[in-house]
């Protein structure tokens, strides 16, 4: 099932390729996908769910904080750091951190990491362009 959060609205449809067995959906991971690229956004949402995790969108750390808050089962984060909103990928990374210390974070970015922060645990850096390869890898290090 996606959940495709856009701006200020939210929508729940059926996902391709996904299996009705409930026990299957149970095995798989989901992951919360944070850019504010579509185009970006639904190419990972399609990668992830072919190597069998469950993607839930979002276009904004801010809209990920709202899903995260509403009590949406994340088992982990996929973000880039710089988007548009109050916060960004760091600030989001810090907060899934403090208060869901359970959820694996990846950050990526083209940019240089310009803040010298130290990433919380249970978190990865990846720079852009990556290899969807180092993103599985990546997310499957941070499954508990």
């Amino acid at each position: 099932m996606y959940v495709m959060a856009g701006k200020g609205t939210a929508s729940v449809g059926q996902s391709r390729g996904m299996h009705a067995s409930n026990a299957y959906l149970t095995h798989r991971k989901n992951v919360l996908v944070v850019e504010d690229q579509a185009l970006l956004r639904f190419l990972a949402a399609d990668m992830l769910e072919d190597a069998g995790y469950n993607p839930i969108l979002a276009a904004t750390a801010d809209e990920a904080m709202d899903i995260l808050s509403k009590g949406e089962a994340v088992d982990l984060v996929f973000s880039d750091v710089n988007m548009p909103g109050r916060i960004n990928g760091l600030d989001l990374a810090e907060t899934v951190g403090a208060r869901w210390p359970q959820i694996g974070v990846v950050l990526t970015s083209g940019a240089y990491l310009q803040e010298k922060r130290p990433l919380p645990n249970k978190a990865m850096f990846l720079p852009k362009p990556y290899e969807w390869e180092d993103v599985y890898r990546a997310l499957k290090a941070l499954q508990h």
